[in-house]
């Protein structure tokens, strides 16, 4: 059942679970410890846990998944954060929403930090920072520019940066 809730969370149609490490052992923190999902859920954080970050696990115990019925092009979306344009739910250009608005996030500094908070928000593990318009470049807004995140913030909105809709850059330079 968590499978099926994580990949349709994902974009996909259905999923298969793996336990004890299946795709090798995760590093840092544990962010969910005894999920329970009735399969209903429409993410993987609605399904029942222990609470963020509080788990007796070990990593040679890491679940994994792989979801099938994907689209080529998938957008996924969590709490004001999308991933557009990657190729899997797990990457693409980074969008906020603001003032109820979709907008860019400037890649000016964006590194493995910064990624690394998206992922965590996004309810995946670590992050690798693509900059350069990697996913496409970005239209209309550019809402968040020379942002700074130490790794450890909850959400992307959390860590430093110029203003909302102050910038520097343009499209052609979305993180």
């Amino acid at each position: 059942r968590k499978a099926t809730v994580l990949c349709r969370q994902l974009g996909c149609r259905s999923g298969r679970a793996y336990q004890n490490a299946y795709f090798g052992e995760g590093v840092g923190r544990i962010w969910m410890d005894d999920v329970k999902c009735t399969g209903d859920e429409l993410a993987v954080d609605e399904c029942l846990f222990n609470g963020w970050g509080k788990e007796d696990c070990h990593h040679r115990l890491d679940s994994g998944v792989t979801c099938s019925g994907c689209a080529i092009s998938i957008t996924t979306q969590v709490d004001g954060l999308r991933l557009v344009d990657g190729v899997s739910g797990t990457q693409g250009r980074v969008e906020v929403y603001h003032n109820s608005i979709w907008g860019t996030v400037c890649d000016d500094g964006w590194d493995d930090a910064d990624a690394t908070v998206v992922c965590r928000q996004m309810g995946c593990g670590t992050g690798k920072a693509v900059s350069s318009a990697g996913f496409g470049e970005g239209t209309g807004a550019i809402w968040m520019d020379d942002v700074k995140c130490f790794g450890n913030e909850s959400t992307l909105q959390n860590c430093s940066f110029l203003g909302w809709g102050k910038h520097n850059c343009g499209d052609r330079k979305s993180g």
